[in-house]
């Protein structure tokens, strides 16, 4: 098993309720390169549903690093700084999102009559 054991895969949480073989119990470096993808790819478009989903993504990675820091620390007793480095950068890409939808305009409603 890899260092980290459950841990390194499906964020811990997968495996004891799926399995360990179950597909969807993938590497979290697999989640996290789709997750810097679509921030990389998603980042170049205006379209509203693009900015919903940078920001619907970076709250869930956010929620995933401080679950992760947290099995990290207190759980396995342990400091990786790359690990660290990338909860980190998962954060301000959150705070990124969170500022670019705050520069948006609101949309004009459309009046009934």
């Amino acid at each position: 098993r890899p260092l980290f054991g459950r841990w390194g895969r499906g964020l811990g949480l997968v495996e004891p309720v799926l399995g360990r073989d179950s597909v969807v119990n993938v590497p979290n470096g697999a989640i996290g390169l789709v997750f810097y993808l679509l921030q990389g790819i998603l980042g170049l478009s205006r379209a509203p549903l693009a900015s919903v989903t940078l920001l619907g993504t970076s709250v869930a990675s956010a929620l995933a690093s401080l679950w992760l820091g947290g099995v990290l620390i207190f759980g396995l007793r342990d400091l990786c700084v790359v690990c660290v480095s990338t909860y980190g950068i998962n954060l301000a890409l959150l705070g990124l999102n969170l500022h670019q939808n705050r520069l948006k305009p609101p949309q004009n409603p459309s009046k009934i009559h």
